[in-house]
């Protein structure tokens, strides 16, 4: 198989075992010229050795001109470090018609003994038209028996306005006690176009109160996407109900710059509520702050290898950014 090498760098941390050391991990692959095959390696490398604690392998076949088969396999490492058949995922897409799709997955894992286990199996079925899109998944798990049985149904529904705007409804819904199923959450989208370069995209979640048995709205979000020439900004803000009313509870904002040959530098700050209060009374509340920084970069080299980093970092009592952590008693032990 002809196939071109990439590399994905996750991201780089300092863990304790017995003492201070570097760690790196890295993802190592190979892909196949059409994409429809790749070969993946999870790398844990420090200073002294290197884990794979995971093997990953996934390849799409088309079956006939409507019918699509992808299979995933991963092995995982066990502590004499042979790997066995940990997952193995299997998906079906089907063209029913030119606006109408059915998708079904199976998700199989397999016990260090040997024997196989379906852990998920989910329905996918989406309907599309010129006013908008319908769909309908239906996710089940196995229970404490060992059954497959429906955990959830998640429904979406999206309208598309003459000016551009579009309309979506998601619904996720469960099983009660007798097996009927009952709204969990209800999600309002409301996505409206400013010109070619920015989107505002306004939205409200509702989820079941328990005290009165009816929806009761538990967040607003507001988020606002520009882009202008090869950098894109996304802020987005939630507000949540409080003691005084609907507070902002929370920030997001993405910065991410596209070079020339394709490469993508991509940095998220996240902020939220202070756990430290100086303030009583009406100052009750303390403002946002930074806690959690996301830095990616993705690199495109000449030779065709990808480069992918990915660091993250949380901001300590002094508001300074420390790196994440990690042991490697657990890669030790096949897990990540």
């Amino acid at each position: 198989m002809n196939t071109r090498a990439f590399v994905f760098a996750i991201g780089s941390a300092a863990f304790t075992v017995t003492t201070a050391t570097f760690a790196q991990v890295i993802v190592r692959g190979t892909e196949s010229v059409d994409g429809s095959a790749t070969h993946s390696e999870v790398n844990i490398t420090t200073s002294d050795r290197n884990l794979v604690p995971l093997i990953k392998e996934s390849k799409e076949t088309k079956v006939d001109s409507t019918t699509q088969h992808t299979e995933s396999v991963t092995k995982a490492r066990l502590n004499d470090g042979s790997y066995f058949e940990w997952q193995r995922s299997t998906a079906t897409k089907k063209e029913l018609s030119p606006d109408k799709s059915f998708s079904s997955t199976d998700v199989v894992e397999k016990d260090r003994q040997g024997q196989d286990h379906m852990s998920r199996h989910t329905d996918e079925t989406v309907s599309k038209s010129p006013s908008g899109e319908t769909a309908e998944t239906k996710m089940y798990t196995r229970n404490t028996s060992g059954q497959l049985v429906l955990d959830r149904v998640l429904d979406a529904n999206t309208v598309k306005g003459a000016d551009g705007t579009a309309n979506t409804t998601r619904l996720e819904k469960v099983p009660d006690v007798n097996g009927n199923l009952v709204i969990k959450t209800q999600r309002e989208e409301v996505v409206v176009e400013r010109g070619l370069n920015e989107k505002v995209v306004t939205s409200k979640t509702m989820a079941a109160d328990h005290l009165t048995g009816k929806l009761a709205v538990t967040a607003e979000e507001t988020t606002s996407i520009s882009t202008q020439g090869g950098k894109k900004q996304i802020d987005s803000e939630v507000r949540t109900p409080g003691r005084t009313g609907w507070e902002l509870s929370g920030r997001t904002t993405t910065t991410e710059t596209t070079a020339p040959d394709g490469s993508v530098s991509r940095e998220t700050i996240e902020n939220g509520r202070s756990i430290f209060s100086t303030k009583t009374g009406n100052e009750l509340l303390e403002p946002l702050v930074p806690q959690r920084k996301i830095v990616e970069h993705e690199v495109h080299q000449s030779n065709g290898t990808t480069i992918m980093q990915r660091d993250v970092f949380h901001r300590d009592v002094n508001g300074d950014w420390k790196p994440e952590s990690f042991s490697t008693k657990q890669a030790d032990n096949g897990r990540i």
